[in-house]
């Protein structure tokens, strides 16, 4: 059998072995998709374990601004803290999955930056598999973190009236939706220069998104233009849509089918565009 050393040896200027490995990665693209996935989802995993300060935002953040916030307006907004818990509690599941998500856009700038992926490229494997894996294992954060959030709220009081059933149904569309909308904070980390400047925008974008919604207070108590801007806010569908499966007090199944549709939108758009956008920067 021919080694690569010799045909490399054999072959003028490389170029037909260039060629052939081109040909292995677009087999390999086509064969290794889902294994190669699976393997970097659980190299994401074990960067995590091996890395406690990722935690810090899955683990202390939704126990800190549960008992943080509910203390802090609970008597301001609802008169106690226990009759508070049923407006912020929904509020804070959705805004604990978004701040979560948008780590994974910083973790991809970070490791292109570094050349990880410059080393997954001379590899035969999946050439999107790198991007895909991330996303698959930071489900697992955003299934943490809105459970410890419903955990909290417990601890101080809540009882959801729909039970654990309805409490199972808004921990999966926080998570689902807060993986849609991660698929944009991916796309950022392809398109600007360093993990700072992807750190900067999505604060930036999130922060009018989440705290300027009905996540926190009532739409009704709001001045004009503010209710406005509440009303059309993506965020506050979520967060209807969530009181409804929690409660059925609040919202309604059209604010279900509306976070659910508008999440699959921005998946079909930004996951391609994402995709497309990682293999031309690692062309």
């Amino acid at each position: 059998m021919t080694s690569p050393a010799a045909t490399a040896t054999a072959l003028p200027n490389g170029s037909a072995p260039s060629s052939a490995l081109s040909s292995k990665g677009s087999r390999f693209s086509e064969a290794r998709l889902v294994p190669d996935t699976l393997a970097m989802a659980w190299r994401s995993l074990i960067a995590m374990v091996r890395n406690p300060g990722e935690f810090y935002d899955i683990l202390i953040q939704p126990v800190m601004f549960t008992v943080m916030f509910g203390e802090l307006f609970g008597g301001a907004i609802a008169g106690d803290v226990k009759a508070y818990l049923p407006t912020i509690v929904p509020g804070l599941i959705i805004i604990n999955a978004l701040t979560t998500s948008q780590s994974v856009g910083v973790d991809l700038r970070e490791d292109m930056d570094k050349g990880v992926f410059d080393r997954f490229r001379t590899m035969p494997m999946s050439r999107i598999a790198p991007v895909l894996g991330p996303m698959v294992s930071d489900v697992l954060r955003y299934l943490i973190c809105t459970s410890l959030t419903v955990l909290t709220g417990y601890v101080l009081g809540y009882r959801p009236e729909n039970g654990w059933s309805g409490t199972l149904g808004a921990i999966a569309l926080a998570a689902g939706c807060a993986w849609a909308i991660a698929w944009t904070f991916l796309f950022l980390g392809t398109v600007f220069s360093s993990a700072q400047a992807v750190t900067s925008f999505t604060v930036i974008v999130l922060f009018p998104l989440t705290f300027l919604s009905n996540a926190m207070v009532p739409t009704a108590t709001l001045p004009g233009w503010l209710k406005a801007f509440a009303r059309h806010n993506p965020v506050s569908h979520i967060v209807d849509g969530c009181r409804y499966l929690l409660d059925g007090t609040a919202g309604s199944s059209g604010d279900v089918r509306t976070a659910i549709l508008g999440s699959l939108l921005v998946l079909a758009v930004m996951a391609p565009l994402t995709i497309v956008r990682y293999q031309r920067r690692n062309a």
